[in-house]
């Protein structure tokens, strides 16, 4: 073979390895980011019941402001989301789908369905890289401008939200602060008009900002759950309402009247599901592709670090198969001509 014509095989097999590879990026970080559920339930999946430990004579409402359901990146429906709370010892909570309110008119219905067991607190998480915060209370949905707002788009959603009655509520500042390195500080969220830091976002809690919790001009407190799929629940909203009504529940947030419970150990899960199917073919893509996958809110989806080892390592393990396979050819093709070389001889002799 010419090496004009090896060279353009090589650069063949090549440009097919990369393709297959970047599609193999493409597919399994997609399903990363976008998994498929490793369980599916039921209604009857939340078939028991927990009391969290508190002075029920005290306080008449157990609030999770934070949870999310199929309209967003949850894996429950929302009739399965009400359940799970009840469950879980909650009577009132917002479902707060990732930057959107297109859950209004099942939650709606829910509510009509549910009316003696839980109360709805409309509002959903404004999601960003630079932030999340849930708006509550408001029944208009308020734009997310982009993936990167600035301080005056971030105070805009603010305002708009105290301009409905509601109340803004900073998600998870452990969580992002790491991820989001123009996440606004504390006391910026303070200055803009912020009403609650989420003390207990799933299991942690956000110790570093106890002392900007307070009565005397600092944040409210309140925890939530962030369910995506059942899970245990570490954190409770205490309130005592006068009246066991949206109007009811706000009227203490807006007066910052909430008191938490935190428990590290937390209510063990008993929801019962079943192994999804599709989850069990994806399974492999999906472990790839926490490879490549960049947990990093602000840097894009996949991480170039990781996908530049890779690529080096298929490039290189590429090199090392045409290096052997050449070497091989060529071994070959000198046994051959030694073969013929015998058999020539053999002839003149």
């Amino acid at each position: 073979m010419s090496a004009k014509k090896r060279i353009i095989n090589i650069s063949i097999r090549l440009g097919v390895i990369l393709s297959l590879f970047m599609i193999t990026v493409v597919v399994s970080t997609l399903s990363a980011g976008y998994p498929p559920a490793k369980y599916l339930y039921t209604n009857e999946s939340f078939d028991w019941e927990f009391t969290p430990e508190y002075n029920e004579t005290q306080f008449n409402i157990v609030f999770d402001h934070h949870s999310h359901t199929l309209y967003s990146d949850g894996h429950l429906t929302v009739e399965q989301n009400i359940l799970w709370h009840l469950a879980h010892g909650f009577n009132a909570i917002t479902i707060s789908d990732h930057n959107t309110m297109d859950n209004a008119e099942e939650i709606a219905v829910m509510a009509e369905k549910y009316k003696d067991d839980i109360i709805f607190v409309p509002g959903f998480e404004w999601t960003t890289g630079r932030i999340h915060m849930n708006l509550i209370g408001i029944t208009e949905y308020i734009p997310v401008p982009s993936n990167k707002p600035t301080d005056e788009e971030i105070i805009a959603a603010i305002d708009a939200t105290h301009n409905q009655g509601g109340v803004v509520i900073v998600d998870h500042i452990p969580w992002s602060l790491p991820r989001m390195p123009t996440h606004p500080t504390r006391a910026q969220l303070l200055a803009w008009g912020v009403d609650y830091i989420e003390m207990v976002n799933e299991d942690v809690y956000d110790i570093d900002s106890e002392s900007w919790c307070n009565n005397t001009g600092g944040f409210g407190q309140i925890t939530g759950t962030d369910m995506h799929d059942p899970m245990d629940v570490s954190g409770w909203t205490l309130m005592s309402a006068d009246n066991l009504t949206t109007a009811g529940i706000m009227k203490e947030l807006l007066l910052r009247n909430t008191t938490i419970i935190y428990d590290s150990h937390g209510s063990t899960d008993y929801s019962i599901g079943t192994i999804n199917p599709v989850y069990q073919i994806f399974k492999p893509v999906v472990h790839t592709g926490y490879y490549f996958f960049n947990d990093d809110v602000t840097g894009g989806f996949v991480d170039w670090q990781s996908f530049g080892v890779a690529i080096s390592y298929v490039i290189v393990g590429f090199g090392i198969f045409e290096g052997v396979k050449i070497g091989i050819e060529k071994i070959g093709d000198r046994r051959k001509l030694k073969k013929e070389n015998n058999s020539y001889q053999e002839y003149d002799d």
